[in-house]
């Protein structure tokens, strides 16, 4: 069975700001990034330049130098890429006056990881560089091999006096290639083994990497998806940041400056994070970057409205719906509102709610951190907003003013549930845009966001978000009343969670979708992007809602298999 691969990068470096701090960035293409942990970590001690970054055993793992003068380089560790600590500084052994650039190799045919790394045994600090490789023992990454130099970069006193510092290497078609410094000649040149510890040559008289790129370092090597390999490199006299592109590692185009980051940036390293899918997957269930859904069934189809996703900060500035008939495939109607409509919006469009009532279709919204409504006669809009000015204001009752959910019940009520920090409810008007009563006060323990409430067999269930979005933590939570506006009891097991085993993370934001007619129920939510997403590049997936024969939730398994297109809805 055949798998399809989906990749993003990840780009570890440290800043033309400070040689101490780790910053990380997150890529589709490989050269457009945005931030993904700005200043996720400084050491105690010393400093963290030329991070080099992989990821195995479940975790991330980089490699650092730890100090200008020494016989150390450091290693840290992290389970979500936000949160970083330290495992180990690995004494080497090897009398030197430096230790510089450790990178991580990780395509070696029998699988273990290595690190190879620039030792100075020179009369000076500056003279004398060599590349030297270590072997990890094991995959704590605390125990390694003796270094072993590579043969034929070694320094001498003629033409590279310097020596060879910043060594990248890859494998491909049966040979090793390293794409070293030539601290002398102040380039980077290329060279190729049968083996890792050599003898290594020198390709094309030694010319530099990529033409024309004189005075550039901290090169680090990536696989492309299309085939073909991309060099990033560090002009440390401009402070300025390249990449250069080759199909065979031999031939490379001219440097182009990485757009957004140079000026930035400094050497660093960029990890492709990989994930795969089987034929048949579902999850995510719509294309691209969308987060916080909410699911209407009207006319004879579901309507999906999420939140547009991938934009720093939040800052999306409109919504869309997406229909489906079946809950697996959906097709995409466009922008249903605009916040440019919208007089007192600018931005931050998050989280809308819809529902349907006397043949008007009603969108609870939030823009600028307040909720606002918009009506219109179609589920694909265009709706236009109800009031000219917010239904709830921005702090109006001490707490953020997002997050709006609608609960229509059988009787015909309705009720808005709201609320960051803590979690209103108020009963709707019969014009649906007013108040009948003033919002109460539910707020279960734990609860931080997006409250999301459902009836069945005359109770009434309370789904929310804990933690924080971008939290890989990011959880959902339950509880359940026999009123729609509580008192609500707890449950004690959440109802969706994380699954780091398949890099399954920031599993929140949910809203429960019931097949009308039928006791089929289902749950829609966000998870961070797979592979690479983050807090802001999140993927909308459904699964599975069930309950026990006393009616208490079960718990819903995330997955990537998703869910089978349900059976046609009559009526």
């Amino acid at each position: 069975m055949s798998r399809r691969i989906t990749s993003r990068h990840l780009f570890a470096a440290f800043t033309n700001a400070s040689e101490r701090t780790l910053y990380l960035y997150g890529s589709d293409d490989g050269v457009h990034f945005h931030d993904l942990a700005p200043a996720a970590y400084t050491p105690a001690n010393g400093i963290l330049r030329d991070p080099s970054v992989i990821h195995r055993a479940g975790r991330w793992w980089i490699a650092h130098t730890t100090a200008w003068e020494g016989g150390t380089f450091g290693i840290i560790s992290s389970e979500d890429r936000l949160n970083w600590r330290h495992v180990a500084d690995i004494e080497h052994g090897v009398p030197c006056h430096n230790t510089w650039a450790p990178e991580f190799f990780t395509e070696h045919p029998d699988g273990r990881p290595r690190i190879i790394v620039s030792i100075s045994a020179g009369q000076t600090s500056a003279t004398g560089f060599q590349p030297y490789v270590l072997t990890a023992l094991d995959d704590t990454l605390t125990r390694w091999t003796d270094p072993v130099p590579l043969d034929g970069l070694h320094p001498d006193e003629a033409d590279h006096r310097n020596g060879w510092i910043d060594t990248c290497v890859v494998h491909e078609d049966g040979r090793f290639h390293a794409f070293v410094k030539d601290a002398t000649a102040e380039r980077v040149e290329h060279a190729v083994a049968r083996h890792i510890t050599g003898p290594w040559n020198l390709l094309d008289d030694a010319a530099p990497v990529p033409p024309n790129g004189e005075h550039l370092e901290g090169q680090t090597v990536f696989r492309l998806d299309g085939g073909g390999f991309r060099m990033f490199l560090d002009s440390y006299l401009e402070g300025r940041h390249y990449w250069s592109d080759s199909p065979d590692l031999t031939t490379w185009t001219p440097p182009r400056e990485i757009p957004r980051l140079s000026g930035t940036v400094r050497h660093g390293s960029v990890w492709r994070e990989t994930a795969d899918l089987l034929p048949g997957d579902t999850n995510p269930v719509l294309p691209g970057y969308h987060a916080d859904p909410a699911v209407l069934h009207s006319a004879g189809r579901f309507w999906m409205y999420p939140t547009t996703d991938g934009v720093a900060d939040w800052g999306s500035t409109s919504f869309g719906v997406f229909s489906s008939t079946d809950l697996v495939h959906w097709s995409d109607h466009g922008t249903v509102l605009d916040l440019a409509d919208i007089d007192w919006a600018e931005g931050r469009a998050w989280a809308p709610a819809v529902v349907e009532r006397d043949g008007a279709h009603w969108m609870y919204f939030c823009a600028d951190q307040q909720i606002g409504v918009a009506r219109a006669d179609s589920p694909t809009g265009p709706f236009v907003d109800a009031l000219g000015k917010p239904l709830i204001t921005r702090d109006a009752y001490g707490h953020q003013a997002i997050d709006p959910a609608v609960l229509v019940s059988a009787d015909g009520t309705a009720h808005l549930y709201f609320g960051q920090g803590r979690c209103r409810v108020v009963r709707l008007g019969a014009d649906m845009t007013s108040f009948d009563g003033e919002p109460v006060d539910i707020t279960p323990a734990g609860y931080n966001e997006a409250p999301d409430v459902f009836e069945r067999e005359g109770r009434y269930y309370l789904t929310w978000s804990e933690n924080d979005t971008r939290s890989p933590d990011y959880r959902v939570a339950w509880a359940v009343a026999d009123h729609p506006m509580g008192p609500f009891t707890r449950a004690s097991a959440p109802l969706l969670t994380k699954d780091p085993e398949r890099w399954i993370m920031g599993t929140g934001h949910q809203a429960v979708v019931r097949v009308p007619g039928r006791d089929e129920w289902y749950l829609a939510y966000h998870r961070f992007a797979r592979p690479g997403g983050d807090g802001t590049h999140r993927e909308v997936c459904l699964d599975r809602l069930r309950f026990t024969v006393d009616g208490r939730l079960r718990p819903v398994t995330p997955t990537l298999r998703g869910i089978d297109p349900i059976a046609p809805v009559e009526g």
